[in-house]
């Protein structure tokens, strides 16, 4: 399975958090938010069985940083509720 990505770029008046096709870009004025905001997502997202990574970009565009975000292991009990 392809891991979901999620993308901390600078923007005119803020920092935005990209993500995947079919979710809205979100700009917020802090990087630091930006980032928080982008590991909050990730972490949600592990719970449906995705691994993620979050990329986090300066203000020349430049990469300076890479979490990942590993998928949560389910168990038999939760994955037969499903």
């Amino acid at each position: 399975m392809k891991a979901v990505e999620f993308r901390v770029l600078p923007v005119d008046g803020g920092w935005m958090v990209e993500g995947p096709d079919g979710l809205a870009p979100l700009v917020l004025r802090s990087g630091g938010r930006a980032e928080a905001k982008a590991e909050a997502l990730a972490k949600a997202m592990t719970a449906t069985g995705v691994d993620v990574r979050v990329a986090i970009f300066d203000q020349a565009r430049q990469p300076v940083g890479t979490k990942w975000f590993w998928a949560q292991e389910r168990t038999s009990r939760e994955l037969a509720a499903a």
